[in-house]
């Protein structure tokens, strides 16, 4: 099977362009720019999906306007998916996020998501991820569909977004602050294999996937310095300064707030897209970089 990608630098397209040349070597990933309107120019038929993992992530929210975020989150994977329909494939897989629900919650409460879960973003990424998702599924029909991805915070080797700080302290710092908390997380190669399956399977739908067990930041920055032969020291010392600033600065509530899928709601597939465990990954981050 062909799949065509749309967002050539990412790391998500990067990574399910590597991961098919190790694990599915029969099959085709191309990768292509969404800037200039490259992608414009590029003949769609003959692919079996197009993938679009483009756009503005959230770590731009303080530098892009509310109208670059909908025209580059919102109407261009739109605009994208209707020349896919036009050109004659079959299904349209889109890269959205668990933001959509809103942000983590304050440290201590919990916060876990199903696919009864009203959408309740609270910034203009949120809002940019849900208008795509809504203008992409008016354009299904009986011959084209779109699959939905949920995605959470994606963990791996020289990820990018917040995870590379994790391995920063995991690395670097002598103490880290222990903290009790559940988040969804998914390893980059499991996240690539459902859409490995996805494509097989010609499986439209909306997705929330998830490694198979909750993940504790305190815990991982620990398992990652144990991995990288450091033994950074949890300790509860500062958790009464750190409970405090949470009301006002939600930086702790995004490191040690919850926000998780409930597990039966990410049993795709049977489960079977998570090809790697939690302590292999681990290993193969502090082998190869985090």
């Amino acid at each position: 099977m062909k799949i065509l990608v749309v967002g050539k630098n990412s790391y998500v397209g990067t990574s399910l362009k590597n991961y098919f040349l190790r694990e599915h070597r029969e099959d085709i990933v191309n990768l292509i720019t969404s800037r200039n309107n490259e992608w414009r120019k590029v003949d769609f038929s003959g692919y079996d999906a197009v993938y679009n993992v483009s756009g503005l992530c959230h770590a731009d929210s303080k530098h892009g306007t509310p109208e670059a975020y909908m025209a580059i989150n919102a109407k261009l994977p739109i605009e994208i998916a209707k020349k896919a329909k036009q050109e004659g494939v079959k299904l349209f897989i889109h890269m959205s996020s668990t933001i959509i629900y809103g942000n983590m919650s304050r440290i201590g409460d919990e916060k876990y998501i199903d696919d009864k879960t009203v959408p309740k973003p609270m910034n203009v990424y949120g809002e940019s991820k849900l208008e795509a998702e809504k203008g992409l599924l008016k354009l299904e029909s009986e011959s084209f569909g779109t699959a939905i991805i949920r995605a959470p915070l994606i963990y791996g080797e020289n990820a990018r977004d917040n995870f590379p700080r994790l391995v920063r302290f995991a690395k670097t710092m002598p103490v880290f602050p222990n903290i009790e908390n559940k988040q969804s997380m998914i390893y980059v190669d499991n996240l690539c294999e459902l859409i490995y399956l996805i494509v097989l399977n010609n499986k439209r739908g909306i997705y929330m996937p998830q490694d198979e067990k909750y993940i504790c930041t305190s815990k991982l920055v620990k398992d990652i310095s144990v991995a990288y032969g450091k033994n950074i020291l949890l300790t509860k010392l500062f958790n009464p300064i750190i409970f405090l600033f949470s009301r006002k600065v939600y930086l702790f509530n995004k490191v040690f707030g919850n926000a998780a899928y409930r597990k039966k709601t990410s049993q795709y597939f049977n489960g079977t897209y998570r090809v790697v465990s939690y302590e292999t990954a681990i290993k193969r981050i502090a082998k190869y970089g985090g």
